[in-house]
């Protein structure tokens, strides 16, 4: 409700502020803001150059997963299943890396790496061979090599990871903070440091 005061009544909501808050033919439902997951950023040169790589990871994690089950490692296969499916994700818009997508397949690529590490660990402690040993069977060499690959596929694939998505977000900021940047020609007359003033030294006279 307005007010009444010496220039006379006063609405309660500005007209100019009613035009921001409420666009023409909007009816007061969109928003001012323009939606930032609109913009698709290109991908930057370091995930081009890692994508190869990127693949390489993928396929030895594949080569892993299948080992995995074959030495009746069922849970650790289901695993490396689920991270090999979102690393694929990662490289579904074609040329380029989904950052989205890397980003959590980098973080379960390390907390897996480390429980595979821990699993490693664990059986070389607890085995009554050696890691590689001749008296022992071919599967049992079979699951050393298998145990020990693992986690260094899943740590080089967060590192990879980690490595592409903090150049997509140093890139994403970059592009971000551009507009704030006002143009050099619009500014540049203050920017230029002032001339000295320089008081009249002449002879003053009456009129």
């Amino acid at each position: 409700y307005g007010s009444k005061g010496v220039l006379g009544e006063v609405p309660a909501t500005p007209t100019r502020f009613k035009e921001v808050a409420e666009p023409h033919g909007s009816g007061g439902k969109e928003m001012v803001l323009p939606h930032a997951g609109a913009v698709t950023l290109p991908p930057t040169r370091f995930a081009l150059k890692a994508r190869p790589y990127f693949i390489g990871l993928l396929a030895a994690q594949a080569v892993l997963m299948v080992a995995r089950f074959l030495i009746l490692d069922i849970w650790g296969a289901l695993l490396s299943l689920l991270i090999l499916t979102l690393g694929v994700s990662v490289l579904s818009t074609g040329a380029g890396v989904d950052t989205g997508y890397c980003f959590y397949y980098g973080l379960l690529c390390l907390v897996n790496g480390i429980f595979d590490a821990i699993l490693f660990l664990e059986r070389a402690v607890h085995v009554k061979y050696p890691l590689f040993s001749r008296q022992a069977p071919a599967v049992f060499n079979v699951a050393s090599l298998v145990y020990l690959s693992c986690p260094l596929m899943e740590l080089a694939a967060a590192s990879l990871a980690v490595a592409v998505y903090i150049e997509a977000s140093e890139q994403e900021s970059r592009l971000l903070m551009q507009p704030l940047n006002p143009p050099s020609d619009l500014y540049g007359e203050a920017r230029q440091p002032a001339e000295q003033f320089q008081a009249f030294t002449g002879r003053g006279y009456h009129l």
